[in-house]
């Protein structure tokens, strides 16, 4: 607590506005605090032995250092989907219970998704800037194929790998799957034939990834699996960047391997100047925003909110990303 209040201590880098947030916290009775990574050494001792909740934006560590002086600390609430920026051994030892929202954008993420299938497949950037630059030819971007007859392959068929295979059934593409811990049933139930990870990546001209970042994801994409696919083919990555060797990524590129890659996503995020994949005429890359649009920010405010007030007042979370003893 801090002047007698609950205290949520927001650690935000991205967003700027917490008018939402701050409104919903005062009528609770939540004293409200932001810090920035500017600001997390001289705000930590003031803030962090008084929060009864945390909100760890994605993106913004939060260690297991961090974590030790949560004294007081009920839930680490992630706005967002992703939560290997927070150390859930440290929470759990800590008897911090962490819970981000995982199904607030599945229509944004899934509409991302298939919009950069499209755009690469279509080669309607190339041909945008054509048309900038003055010209006129309609096939100076060969070769292109018809979406039709493609085999677009998930990599993962969770809550947002599903919503792309609903979307793109309307266009009569062949779509397969991998994911090891989703039964037969499940892919039969969408129209999706399940493959090995190897043969997911021979037979897919259009590779979607749809995985989170844990240490067995970690750089599984390198240059010598990527090589396996069809010459000319697609990767669409609206997950987490480090699941892609970038630097492999590119060679392939350049290499003429892969036609393309539509990314939203990075290993570090903002890039530094000179990105290898940044610029490149093969690359449509987006600021990892495929999950905006102003229903779904107002919702994951909404409900990142909501976990720091029911934690803090002993309530059972929906999504628990651990189990603390003290929980």
């Amino acid at each position: 607590m801090l002047n007698g209040k609950k205290l949520v201590w927001i650690l935000d880098d991205e967003w700027t506005d917490h008018s939402v947030e701050k409104a919903i916290y005062e009528a609770n009775g939540f004293e409200v605090k932001v810090t920035t990574s500017e600001t997390l050494a001289e705000d930590t001792p003031l803030y962090a032995p008084h929060a009864d909740g945390v909100v760890a934006q994605v993106g913004f560590p939060c260690g297991a250092e961090l974590i030790g002086k949560l004294a007081s600390c009920k839930s680490i609430a992630i706005s967002g989907v992703g939560f290997n920026h927070v150390d859930l051994e440290a929470a759990t030892r800590q008897g911090i219970v962490v819970s981000n929202v995982p199904d607030y954008c599945m229509e944004e993420v899934s509409d991302h998704a298939v919009a950069l299938m499209l755009a690469l497949a279509k080669r309607l950037v190339p041909f945008h800037n054509q048309v900038l630059a003055g010209g006129w030819d309609p096939l100076d971007t060969l070769p292109m194929y018809r979406f039709k007859d493609r085999t677009v392959g998930l990599l993962g068929f969770g809550r947002i790998a599903r919503k792309v295979a609903e979307k793109l059934k309307g266009f009569g593409v062949r779509i397969v799957a991998h994911d090891e811990y989703v039964g037969s049933e499940t892919f039969a139930s969408f129209g999706v034939e399940p493959l090995s990870f190897e043969e997911l990546l021979k037979q897919s001209h259009i590779l979607s990834l749809h995985v989170p970042l844990t240490p067995e994801t970690t750089e599984l994409l390198t240059y010598e699996r990527m090589k396996t696919m069809p010459k000319g083919a697609i990767l669409v990555n609206t997950c987490r960047g480090g699941v892609i060797r970038e630097a492999d990524l590119a060679r392939l590129l350049e290499e003429g391997h892969l036609a393309g890659a539509g990314l939203d996503v990075l290993t570090e995020e903002p890039p530094k100047p000179g990105h290898p994949l940044i610029g490149m005429p093969q690359t449509l890359v987006t600021p990892h925003s495929s999950y905006v649009s102003v229903e779904s920010v107002l919702e994951l405010k909404q409900r990142t909110c909501q976990i720091v007030i029911d934690a803090a007042n002993g309530k059972t979370l929906s999504y628990s990303l651990n189990k603390p003893a003290a929980v």
